[in-house]
């Protein structure tokens, strides 16, 4: 996790990397409307993209006796946890001051956002990264002699707080994947905020994910008031989803969106103190869902619910 400072220097602000940088940004959004509206993110794999057959077919098992070599359709995720052989990390503030960011929180915090990662390799050998909140990367890939597969990929993504760019750097052989990941922010010149920096090198096997064990996002989004001030939220299922991660982001005070429950519902009451009284706020509260397969893997796709005033 990294951290940075901000303001009078007596707060710290906990940067969500990647996987809900996107997420913050369309919830920055949202707060310049006044009206509540529901937001779609960028549209996560669906069963006939992860498994690219005729649409009169079923999607095909994948197997999970990969060979040497990475050959598609077939999908994957990083498992966890991470064997990490290298960890380091520093924030640098605006005196040019560096600061080492602890070794554990780094390593947490990475494993985090790794873990969400889907990978999707199509019948053409090509392959795109979804995180959650963010739109696909393409990664390049090459084949190595030796049967490996070298998947590489770099995005970048901006928002009011400033820039993150991400290296993936990674080789596959056969079940195991070995990478170099690194993380560099840059802050806004609108905000007094240091810069940081993050690169592990971990080894990890993978797990290999069939297309129905991809559910589809959740969509139709929206809210109600509820009788004693709270937030009814709704939402239309996503095709094999077994259940529904519910994160809340209050901008005022909120630096990351903040996990509320997993739900089997389409819907979820928040009737907490916080969304009772932070819904009066000016910049209101943002809600996002997403869906949740049989086996526990998450659609990076999903919704943001604003409320506003």
């Amino acid at each position: 996790m990294l951290t940075r400072n901000e303001g009078d220097g007596h707060c710290a602000m906990y940067w969500f990397l990647l996987s809900l940088t996107m997420l913050l940004l369309l919830q920055a959004f949202a707060s310049c409307s006044t009206n509540a509206h529901t937001t779609s993110l960028p549209p996560g794999p669906t069963a006939s993209q992860t498994q690219p057959v005729p649409t009169s077919a079923p999607p095909v098992p994948t197997s999970t006796l990969q060979p040497s070599a990475l050959h598609g359709p077939t999908n994957f995720l990083l498992a966890t946890p991470l064997n990490f052989s290298s960890t380091s990390g520093a924030t640098k503030d605006n005196n040019g001051a560096i600061t080492p960011l602890a070794v554990n929180a780094i390593k947490t915090e990475i494993t985090g956002e790794l873990k969400r990662l889907l990978f999707v390799v199509d019948n053409s050998d090509h392959v795109k990264v979804y995180s959650p909140g963010a739109s696909p990367i393409t990664a390049q890939v090459t084949l190595h002699t030796d049967g490996g597969t070298a998947i590489d990929y770099t995005q970048v993504v901006n928002s009011e707080a400033g820039s993150v760019t991400i290296t993936f750097n990674g080789v596959l052989l056969k079940d195991q994947m070995t990478a170099t990941y690194q993380q560099q922010y840059a802050p806004s010149i609108l905000i007094n905020a240091s810069t940081s920096a993050v690169a592990v090198v971990f080894t990890t096997q993978v797990r290999w994910i069939e297309a129905k064990q991809i559910p589809a996002a959740p969509g139709h989004g929206q809210y109600q008031r509820t009788s004693n001030g709270g937030i009814a939220l709704s939402w239309s299922a996503g095709q094999n989803a077994t259940a529904y991660n519910v994160y809340r982001l209050i901008s005022d005070h909120d630096q990351q969106f903040q996990l509320l429950a997993t739900v089997k519902d389409t819907s979820y009451i928040d009737d907490s103190a916080e969304a009772i009284h932070d819904v009066h706020l000016t910049k209101g509260m943002t809600y996002a869902i997403f869906s949740l397969g049989p086996t526990g893997v998450e659609n990076p796709g999903g919704i943001i619910i604003a409320v506003a005033q």
